[in-house]
């Protein structure tokens, strides 16, 4: 029971630094929406959310070196989510990339 706890404490802290890391800057806004949609749809980044060994590890489209590395085990997933990323679920843009992340710490 005490691991039980300790392992649902500890993928609610990783939740919440990786909720914190990519939270969206509150103070940068555009007041030309037309603008500011034009920017944000050249400048999205695509992410690709994969199962590494026994974690959930995030790479920057096109480069082999990982963008950010969980302590998330995939064992803990449903059979359909590891399926999923073992062959790679892309992502675009960061906030996607958080609410991503976020349904696979919960």
């Amino acid at each position: 029971m005490k691991r039980l706890v300790s392992i649902t404490g500890t993928i609610l802290m990783i939740c919440l630094m990786v909720s914190v890391f990519f939270a969206p800057p509150g103070e940068a806004h555009s007041t030309n929406a037309v603008q500011s949609e034009t920017v944000s749809n050249e400048t999205k980044e695509i992410f690709i959310i994969k199962a590494s060994g026994n974690h959930i590890v995030v790479y920057k489209k096109g480069e082999s070196k990982p963008y950010l590395n969980t302590d998330t085990l995939i064992d803990s997933l449903p059979k359909g989510d590891i399926v999923y990323l073992e062959k790679g679920i892309e992502v675009e843009g960061r906030n996607n990339l958080r609410k991503a992340l976020e349904d696979y710490c919960s």
